[in-house]
């Protein structure tokens, strides 16, 4: 993925050094008055000028656009003079309140969406993109992406235990064989997922083995009863589903979409800990599993920034070094916005909605009760 100049660097920049403060959380209310000009001084930015006179820096892009005189928004200087513009006029420039949930990116010629002047009693919800049917994702790729399974508990309560079909990988119309009855208290028309325990999941940065993968293969309906055993058909295959199989009842989840995502004030650090098909260099709409779950207070609609400290992956410990550079000395780059989907005890599954640049197991993680503007796509060339 290209992603644009090094404005865009500096603009995510200090959206890191903002994410860093501990600062991001609502909207504040726009306090600039008629006529008030700010003289830049040594290491001024525009975020922290409009941050100074109208409380939310993320008015930045109206304070721009309100001097003309200004050719690069990341290049102030001192002894310039910075024009504010008053909460009547951030209004007729178009930072008039907008609705409590979006369900469409802006397009690209568009800056980077204001809050209600003054700040709304409630949060202004800047919700990512809804994808089908009004949720970031569809309920197909949500329930197969699984979770962690921790150590010494159990997938399901049964397992497929034979099939007449002739052939090792079932799929949809397929019947099989449980190891669930009716003294089990299965009933006729009851839905099992069938999952598979896949391998160790190891945290990418202590190495401490979290448990198991699990991953959910399909859906499964109860068409006969015995007393030890029950037959089931496969009405919806998401993977191969195999014999040695387990099932666990299914309870279908509420699905997360813009409406659904959390305003709450919540303290929550954590780590990517892997993309549910084992992949490195993630985007948007890929699934990951997270180190942080409900008793962190995660729930979901929780949104999250993604960030990275130290050195990017061009620069070398030793080039750092024989310029005299440390690794705490680089800034924290803001790398995207994840939003959980479903939250176990310890741990959470989540779907990616933003990405600056490419996403990474060990990645870290903020909880922000507001999403990130859509810095990535202003033409910023």
């Amino acid at each position: 993925m290209k992603i644009g100049s090094k404005m865009l660097m500096l603009t995510v920049l200090s959206l890191s050094l903002y994410l860093l403060s501990g600062r991001i959380g609502s909207a504040g209310a726009v306090s600039g008055s008629e006529g008030e000009t700010h003289s830049v001084i040594k290491g001024d930015t525009l975020w922290d000028v409009t941050e100074k006179y109208l409380v939310n820096p993320f008015f930045w892009p109206k304070v721009w656009q309100y001097n003309p005189q200004i050719k690069n928004p990341h290049l102030i200087y001192p002894g310039d003079q910075v024009r504010i513009p008053s909460a009547e006029e951030l209004r007729r420039m178009g930072a008039a309140e907008h609705p409590q949930t979006t369900t469409a990116q802006p397009s690209p010629e568009k800056t980077i969406p204001a809050q209600a002047v003054p700040a709304p009693a409630e949060p202004a919800i800047e919700g990512p993109v809804a994808y089908v049917g009004g949720y970031l994702v569809e309920r197909d790729l949500f329930e197969s992406s699984g979770f962690i399974l921790p150590s010494g508990e159990k997938a399901g309560e049964g397992v497929i235990v034979s099939t007449w079909e002739e052939k090792e990988m079932l799929t949809y119309r397929d019947v099989v064989h449980l190891s669930l009855g009716s003294r089990d208290g299965v009933k006729y028309g009851d839905l099992f997922q069938a999952v598979h325990v896949g391998e160790d999941v190891v945290h990418p940065e202590t190495r401490y083995k979290m448990g198991k993968q699990v991953t959910v293969q399909g859906i499964l309906k109860i068409t006969s009863l015995q007393e030890n055993l029950s037959t089931a058909r496969i009405i919806k295959a998401y993977n191969p589903i195999m014999v040695g199989d387990m099932v666990r009842a299914y309870h279908p989840q509420p699905l997360i979409g813009p409406n659904n995502l959390s305003t709450e004030d919540k303290s929550i650090q954590g780590v990517i800990v892997q993309n549910t098909l084992g992949k490195s260099n993630l985007g948007v709409r890929d699934m990951v599993y997270l180190d942080v779950g409900a008793e962190n207070s995660v729930a979901p609609g929780d949104r999250f920034i993604i960030y990275r400290a130290g050195p990017p992956p061009q620069v070398s410990a030793k080039d750092a070094a024989l310029s005299g550079i440390q690794a705490k000395d680089f800034p924290v780059d803001i790398m995207g916005e994840l939003v959980v989907l479903n939250a176990m005890k310890n741990t959470s599954t989540a779907v990616i909605v933003e990405e600056l640049y490419e996403i990474n197991p060990g990645d870290h993680i903020k909880y922000t009760p507001q999403s990130i503007p859509p810095i990535k796509k202003y033409d910023m060339e």
